[in-house]
């Protein structure tokens, strides 16, 4: 169904250029490479995120190397446009080409799509609450001319056509010990709305949670930053690079025609009990409410059970990222090579900094090595271009 493009990624304009892979691989599935959460295999022997029915369409594994390969169509890479100084223009130097989706996944008997993407994050968005960035995602699958593309920090408008959105259920969660909001978004033509008020297209349910995570500066100390900056070496431990650390939206989504939408809710609870988050990726003023807590302490539901998630905690993708369209959490085991990031000593609050001056350096280590949606208006502001995801 045509209207799953709603969910493709998170609004970044569309750009054939390569970039590094986003991930690390290992014999216990995934890593990715900013923040570090991982993704565990559901049957490592088959290397299966998910039931048969799904494929993961984002990577292709290579039986004989034995290695995975992200795919680097147009489909899969976007430009983002980030305004990083907040002077309101964003210059060649603030746009980036990177992959759409950490992991998409495709359902093979109908348009359903699962995802998962970390967006990095304006410093002016950063401290936005998770249950306002879940609002203003919503209100940007609703209107016309947001048919095709949507995203957490920009538009892409490819067709009109004239869509209304409710989001009919929203509560704090958590992943592990980081604070998530879940919400599910039903989408609705208006056209078809009038006829039936109870008509309804499709439907999403979506995990956002803020994480920390540190980006290499180089050797050259940054004059003005509105993120705290620290020290760190190199990948090679040779020498001084100076390290931001940013804020991003983790976001993961699933994607179906709202009459087959609950049939593959257990699969997308399941993966969710399989995503690791490391200590290092959870802001330092973190905090579980009384009921995810306890949700925390409790033995996980199996993976065949429908009702994976934790229930209550508290409350920053896209970056909306809605689910790609047809045509598109953890164990405690490492997922495999590790990325080049090195250990950095960081300010201690995760939040920008309000000044243009650099922050002090403070003795909090930065993540381990390892590898790897959106107001309705701005498009510059932190795009990516495919779906909300």
């Amino acid at each position: 169904m045509a209207l799953s493009k709603f969910f493709w990624g998170v609004g970044l304009v569309l750009c054939v250029a390569c970039t590094k892979t986003n991930g690390a691989w290992g014999p216990q599935g995934y890593e990715q490479s900013m923040a570090k959460y991982r993704v565990d295999f559901s049957d490592a022997n088959r290397k299966q995120f998910l039931p048969d029915d799904w494929r993961l369409d984002n990577y292709t594994y290579d039986t004989t190397s034995k290695k995975w390969h992200e795919k680097e169509g147009k489909q899969y890479r976007a430009q983002r446009l980030l305004d990083e100084d907040g002077d309101g223009t964003v210059t060649s130097s603030e746009t980036h080409t990177e992959s759409i989706y950490d992991l998409r996944f495709v359902n093979s008997r109908d348009n359903a799509v699962i995802w998962l993407k970390v967006h990095p994050m304006e410093a002016s968005q950063a401290n936005l609450d998770l249950d306002v960035l879940l609002e203003n995602y919503a209100d940007g699958l609703a209107g016309t001319g947001l048919f095709e593309q949507s995203s957490l920090f920009g538009l892409a408008v490819d067709k009109v056509r004239h869509f209304t959105s409710f989001i009919v259920k929203k509560e704090p969660t958590a992943l592990g010990q980081l604070p998530a909001i879940r919400g599910v978004i039903e989408i609705a033509d208006l056209d078809k709305l009038r006829l039936d008020r109870n008509h309804r297209d499709s439907k999403a349910e979506l995990v956002f949670a803020k994480v920390i995570y540190l980006e290499d500066l180089g050797p050259n100390k940054p004059h003005a930053s509105r993120w705290p900056i620290a020290e760190g070496l190199s990948s090679n431990g040779q020498y001084v690079h100076y390290k931001a650390q940013r804020t991003g939206l983790l976001v993961i989504g699933y994607y179906d025609d709202a009459t087959r939408f609950e049939s593959h809710l257990p699969d997308l609870h399941a993966l969710l009990d399989r995503i690791v988050i490391p200590e290092s990726a959870i802001p330092p003023n973190a905090a579980l409410p009384a009921q995810a807590s306890a949700a925390a302490a409790t033995p996980a539901p199996s993976a065949s059970s429908p009702g994976a998630i934790p229930s209550a905690a508290a409350p920053n993708a896209s970056g909306l990222t809605p689910a790609p369209t047809a045509s598109a959490v953890p164990a405690a085991a490492p997922a495999g090579p590790a990325a080049a990031a090195t250990p950095a000593t960081v300010a201690a609050n995760p939040a920008p900094a309000a000044a243009e001056t650099t922050p002090p350096k403070s003795d909090l280590p930065g993540p381990p090595p390892a590898k790897p949606v959106a107001p309705k208006g701005k498009v510059p502001s932190g795009t990516s271009a495919p779906a909300r995801q």
